[in-house]
């Protein structure tokens, strides 16, 4: 059945915490399907043999300049991959992802593939994803073979990052967990007591995450122990359950974290403590992610408050605001050069001039877009809830080439090498390429 944002969001708010211990790890393949919705112990599935991923060469974070290994690329949300992507990209191989079912309001619904954001990520000749199906995937980049699986307590609906070998991600059973990426191995978990769907970044060997419970953390990569946590807001009287405090990615430049929050502030951090140096307002439920770039952050609001700003570093004063969207976002804008691309719940993918905020073009589709685009050889790769996944010229907005997938598209595309790789929201993920 189709589902709003809040629904989604409400069905997950009830969601009770996994166990844990080593022995609730069970062998045996686990094929896609439904999963009875009783069936809340996480599960891994180990690969027979490690993966091949070689020594980590990436250095004291989870982002490079030849792969993606992190939501939007690096830890200020302004890598999209690499190329070249080809003229008419083919379908390579798809797979059918397990299914979870849950409760809401006295009826059935089955989450299925990938949630938002759900990028997925590439480190050597693997792809990993997480899916609201409660998996954790280790796929064949090419092939698309799974070598490895891990279940969780609930959804993975957020997207992992990479560093050291090693995966995290949040789920919507309140945890942290970092997973060996070569065996598919717990390695430790943290709960947060709150639904966990910001994506998180390692910077310095320090991991930042934001989650439901309103606060920041940063926490040391190798251990999982926490260094410290400010609290943001957005949980206070009226807040709705399942989509308050902050479900943003934190953005993290020069010594700075920017997050955002369900009662419409933005905050800048020092990473070093966590303290506060300012916050200002987007004055609506802000799950879309922050961006920066030079000397400013840009953000943007959900129905409330449907504007993209652009905002000063320094102080977080607003310098433009961008109007001509009154359905909101949950799309994080991308940031290239002298333009940003968001895509909007009035099913378009807008086209703006960053140093002022004025409107460039606008691309419709058929239905909202969510998706976070990524803007590679100046093409802007994206999906719609139409279903369909969209390459249109960065510069003219005209398209360029669509695909009809099996369902509506709220995840972000990866792009290695002229490749594509992205999930639906009902069950299936794709790989495109050459």
């Amino acid at each position: 059945m189709n589902r709003s944002r809040r629904d989604f969001l409400r069905a997950t708010a009830f969601s009770a915490a996994a166990a844990l211990s080593p022995g609730a790890l069970a062998q045996g393949p686990k094929q896609p399907g439904r999963r009875d919705k009783t069936e809340l112990e996480p599960v891994a599935v180990a690969a027979r043999q490690p993966l091949e991923l070689g020594p980590w060469r990436y250095g004291d974070g989870s982002f490079a300049s030849d792969t993606v290994l992190m939501f939007r690329g690096n830890p200020a949300h302004t890598f999209y991959g690499t190329g070249p992507v080809p003229k008419q990209p083919r379908l390579r191989w798809k797979y059918r992802m397990a299914d979870f079912e849950t409760q809401l309001r006295g009826q059935t619904i089955t989450w299925s593939g990938t949630g938002w954001t759900g990028t997925a990520a590439k480190l050597g000749n693997y792809v990993f994803v997480g899916s609201v199906g409660r998996q954790v995937y280790a796929f064949e980049a090419m092939t698309g073979k799974v070598a490895w699986t891990f279940e969780g307590g609930r959804m993975f609906k957020s997207s992992l990052c990479i560093y050291d070998n090693k995966i995290y991600i949040g789920n919507v059973d309140d945890h942290l967990r970092c997973i060996d990426a070569a065996t598919g191995q717990l390695v430790w978990t943290l709960n947060t007591y709150r639904d966990l769907d910001s994506s998180p970044c390692v910077v310095g060997g320090r991991l930042y995450i934001a989650g439901e419970n309103g606060h920041a953390r940063c926490i040391d990569a190798r251990t999982g122990k926490e260094v410290w946590k400010t609290f943001l807001g957005g949980v206070g009287p009226g807040t709705l359950g399942g989509s308050n405090g902050s479900e943003t990615s934190p953005a993290i430049a020069d010594g700075e974290l920017y997050s955002a929050t369900y009662d419409g502030d933005l905050f800048c951090l020092n990473v070093r403590d966590g303290s506060i140096k300012w916050k200002t307002r987007t004055h609506g439920d802000t799950d879309a992610s922050p961006v920066v770039s030079g000397e400013f952050v840009y953000a943007a609001a959900e129905e409330d408050a449907p504007n993209l700003y652009c905002f000063a570093r320094e102080n977080g004063r607003e310098i433009w605001r961008y109007t001509d969207n009154t359905a909101g976002y949950w799309s994080t804008p991308a940031v290239a050069g002298d333009r940003i691309w968001i895509g909007g719940a009035d099913r378009k993918m807008h086209c703006v001039e960053a140093k002022t905020g004025r409107g460039i073009w606008q691309f419709e589709t058929g239905a909202a877009v969510w998706s976070s685009p990524a803007v590679v050889d100046d093409r802007v790769i994206f999906g719609s809830r139409d279903g369909h996944l969209y390459i249109v010229d960065a510069k003219s907005g005209k398209k360029l080439w669509s695909f009809r997938t099996d369902g509506r598209i709220i995840s972000s595309p990866c792009v290695v090498d002229g490749h594509i790789w992205i999930g639906t929201a009902t069950g299936w993920f794709y790989c495109f390429g050459p």
